[in-house]
């Protein structure tokens, strides 16, 4: 059978000191028969010699040697099913001030969102990570096949919650290294590289610091070697410091170059859909892939051991294995897990027996008042974190806050936490939440007495995603200088 299969084959190194211990056991006893004759034996250990047709150490010898076998796992094939190959993909987002230019409509800026997240949305495959840059760069999401959350950080980023002008993409190529570096040697790489300005120099920098890698890089161009004036989103256009207007210009020649040089392609925003798909459909490693499942035989010889071992007069010691070890199934379907996947949460939240999984359901759904409830049944740092999180999209910021310090008490290192917990301290003091909400209840009960009109203004308060996101990477900025 050539599909018979071993799923620990390590466990057969224990056959090397069995065999030693066989060895020097049957040596033994081979000097003890041959210095000393068998009646005298008999005598010195005080016992007759015995007749028996069973050699027990030979026989000990073949049980050790089944239950090693069982140990290793003997497993024949029961099915074939589909898996999804270990791809990472970061992706490298300028957040300049010219991703506002309109010589794409309605501007770079959109049409930039829109195509990512349609390519999001259609390719699931693996885990991807999301870097934005200007004048620095900034991790907004770790590896992750969480394309939902991906989404939304995409419609919070735009140049202005970007703590600095430019377009420093060298900083963003090494961040990515540093998400690159901690993968398993065998993860399959892809960084895909969103700009619509890159500098000789810079091409240059990216180059020496890439290519001996080996990563592969594709750029993804943004805007036309025309380019355009730049409207700004407070009104007017942005112009040098000295006055005059500043145009645009995508410089095609040097991306084109510089993905030439690094192994990848150049790809035009407006086909990114297209390209990326086509790239998956020709490459069958970054498809789902069809993998044989075993099913394992180890029980086979297990339970004939069982038995095997009551023959022995101390048998019962020879039980201690099998209470340790017994054979897990080599497939095993955890259906909330793919309920929570296929985006219905509350079937899953039902399904799932862990609080903090069921909470983490709630939060997709958008019900947060019972994933507070569901967060608040577990003692640990993430479930504390993740209501504070909750907590906070219900606009109670105190309470938020007081979570996320459970969360540090349980976990000091919890930087997350930390820096959630910062955000939110900040925006307490700047706003005095406290007074405006009297003032505002007041005012509106004033008007027509509706205290529902006053709730529901109060629950706009908390900043929106934009804010919040400009606030976490001034923070990562102002921790980086420090």
């Amino acid at each position: 059978m050539t599909d018979f299969i071993f799923l620990r084959p390590y466990a057969f190194v224990l056959l090397l000191p069995l065999l030693a211990l066989f060895y020097f056991s049957s040596l033994k006893k081979i000097k003890q028969q041959s210095y000393i004759s068998a009646h005298l034996l008999a005598v010195l250990t005080k016992s007759a010699p015995k007749k028996s047709k069973l050699n027990m150490s030979l026989l000990l010898f073949i049980f050790s040697c089944l239950v090693i076998t069982a140990l290793a796992g003997p497993a024949i094939p029961q099915k074939t099913a589909l898996a999804k190959n270990d791809l990472h993909t970061v992706i490298l987002l300028g957040m300049d001030n010219t991703m506002y230019a309109d010589d794409l409509k309605p501007s770079r800026l959109a049409m930039t969102k829109q195509k990512i997240n349609a390519y999001l949305t259609k390719n699931k495959t693996g885990n991807t990570a999301l870097i934005a840059f200007s004048g620095s760069a900034h991790v907004i999401s770790p590896f992750t096949d969480d394309h939902g959350t991906l989404t939304h950080f995409i419609d919070a980023l735009n140049p202005s919650v970007m703590p600095e002008a430019g377009s420093n993409v060298v900083d963003a190529m090494k961040l990515a290294g540093s998400l690159i570096t901690p993968l398993k040697p065998d993860s399959q790489i892809k960084i895909l590289l969103f700009t619509d300005q890159l500098t000789t120099l810079q091409a240059e920098k990216i180059i020496n610091y890439v290519k001996p890698l080996n990563w592969p890089v594709d750029i993804v161009f943004i805007g036309t070697a025309d380019g355009s004036v730049i409207p700004l989103p407070e009104g007017g256009l942005l112009r040098t410091h000295t006055g005059q207007l500043i145009v645009a210009k995508t410089p095609l020649t040097v991306l084109t170059d510089t993905a030439s040089k690094l192994g990848g392609k150049l790809i035009d925003i407006t086909k990114l859909e297209k390209s990326l798909t086509d790239d998956f459909a020709a490459d069958d490693s970054n498809t789902l892939r069809e993998v044989i499942v075993y099913k394992e035989l180890s029980y086979f010889i297990l339970f004939p051991l069982i038995l095997a071992a009551l023959l022995f007069r101390r048998g019962y010691i020879l039980l201690i294995p099998f209470v340790i070890y017994f054979p897990e199934s080599s497939y095993a379907k955890d259906i909330a897990l793919d309920l929570y996947k296929q985006g219905q949460y509350q079937q899953a939240a039902d399904t799932f027996q862990d609080y903090t999984w069921k909470g983490n359901a709630m939060y997709r759904a958008g019900k947060f008042s019972q994933a507070i409830e569901f967060y608040g049944k577990d003692n640990t740092p993430v479930s504390h974190y993740n209501r504070g999180n909750a907590l906070a999209h219900t606009g109670k910021i105190k309470e938020a806050i007081i979570a996320y310090n459970q969360a540090i008490q349980l976990n000091p290192n919890f930087q997350e936490a930390k820096d959630n917990k910062n955000i939110l301290e900040i925006w307490l003091k700047k706003q005095s939440t406290e007074d405006k909400d009297d003032e505002v209840i007041a005012t509106l009960q004033k008007k027509n007495g509706n205290i529902e009109k006053a709730l529901n203004f109060l629950k706009a308060l908390p900043e929106e995603s934009g804010n919040l996101m400009q606030k976490r990477l001034q923070l990562q900025q102002k921790n980086k200088a420090n």
